[in-house]
Order: structure tokens, then sequence, then C-alpha cells
């Protein structure tokens, strides 16, 4: 059984060194190509990392400015979770893989917007 032993009666939101909370962000993945933006480029002392994990079906995804297609691109397994630099999220564009019927969820979390 895992355990937190970090504030686990009284969970509190996080911050950065600035005072700027953390915020989380959802990002549905369909049939046609999304780009991931909405965190803030960091600030001195801020955090410059986006956190995140696939979620349902596995999803595609390129940083080159072109749409992946649901055959093209870096696949990303559902069940993993990744640490990319800000920049490299905010220029993310995902699509599902062409065998899935479902879509698939990016849960994110990195600097407030």
């Amino acid at each position: 059984m895992a355990f937190n032993s970090i504030g686990p009666l009284y969970p509190r939101p996080a911050y950065d060194a600035n005072g700027n909370k953390i915020a989380s962000q959802s990002v549905t993945v369909s049939a046609a190509a999304v780009a991931a933006a909405g965190f803030a480029i960091p600030a001195a002392g801020g955090p410059e990392m986006v956190t995140f994990d696939v979620q349902g079906v596995d999803v595609r995804c390129r940083w080159d400015g072109t749409d992946p297609t649901g055959s093209v691109g870096h696949v990303l397994p559902a069940g993993s979770a990744y640490t990319w630099w800000v920049t490299q999220w905010n220029n993310a564009k995902f699509i599902r893989i062409s065998t899935a019927t479902t879509d698939a969820t990016l849960f994110a979390s990195g600097a407030q917007a």
C-alpha cells in the first residue's frame, strides 16, 4: 500500500518559487489533431516543466508544427507519464492512434498561464 507522509490530512495547492499556483489541465485527444497549450513560460525561479500522463488510448504527437495523423507521429502509450519543458508542451500537437474508437485524455500540471 502506498503512503504519503507529506500533508496527508490537509492537502494544499502547490506553488512555484514566485508564489504562483501550479495549475492542471485536461486535454481531450480525438480523431482530429489538437494543440496542447496553456502553460506559462516561466519567470525566473518558476517551474520550467510540465508533467502529464496519457489516459485511455495511445496517442501520437509532433512538435514540428505539422499535425500528426492516426498513423504518423511519435507514439505515447496509454498509461505512461512524461515530464517535458513548457515550450515542448506548448508546441505539441496530439491525435489518438488510428485504431482507437474512443478518445484519450492528457492530464497535465505546470505553471499557471
